[in-house]
């Protein structure tokens, strides 16, 4: 069976109106293809962005609490700071009145029998420590200069030792066990 030549022209232009219907979608798929691209590409971006904002409020929300965790560090190194600077003032104070007094060797002995010796005078310890030195403390700095027999107990040079000395910051020399016997 021949087909007549109207039926051929008839297919021709179908051929082309398929071949140009077939380009026409592959366009329109190609914009597709290159539009969804283009959104995948956008949303992608968009969230990089999105990502960044929640970094940056994260970063200024850990910033927030950092700065809220460390100011009670941050106020109790001002106070101690505080605290420090009005103990060296205090410390300054005390030495300017340390050196606006005079010192005084204050020299006495510890008897075996608990009597202290000064100035050839015995005292007892309360009688000592009021007579003596808390007289002398209004006037002047003491340095501390007790002797004592060898036989006379440590325990008791110690005692005494802290009563004289009632932490005044006072200088005390040295406790000194071997003075000379009396013979």
């Amino acid at each position: 069976m021949a087909l007549r030549a109207e039926e051929k022209r008839t297919q021709g232009h179908l051929f082309a109106f398929i071949d140009l219907l077939f380009l026409v979608v592959a366009f329109f798929i190609l914009v597709l293809f290159f539009v969804r691209d283009r959104q995948v590409e956008a949303v992608a971006a968009m969230e990089k962005v999105q990502e960044k904002l929640a970094a940056a409020g994260e970063e200024r929300t850990s910033f927030e609490a950092t700065v809220t965790a460390l100011t009670p560090m941050i106020e109790q190194f001002a106070l101690r700071k505080n605290k420090e600077a009005e103990r060296r003032q205090e410390l300054a104070a005390r030495d300017l009145r340390k050196r606006r007094r005079t010192t005084f060797r204050l020299e006495y002995r510890i008897e075996q029998d608990g009597k202290i010796l000064h100035k050839g005078r015995a005292y007892s310890l309360e009688g000592f420590r009021k007579g003596v030195v808390e007289r002398l403390r209004k006037r002047h700095w003491i340095a501390f200069r007790a002797f004592a027999v060898p036989e006379t107990p440590f325990g008791l040079v110690v005692k005494y030792r802290r009563a004289v000395l009632a932490d005044r910051n006072e200088f005390d020399t040295y406790w000194d066990n071997l003075t000379k016997k009396k013979n």
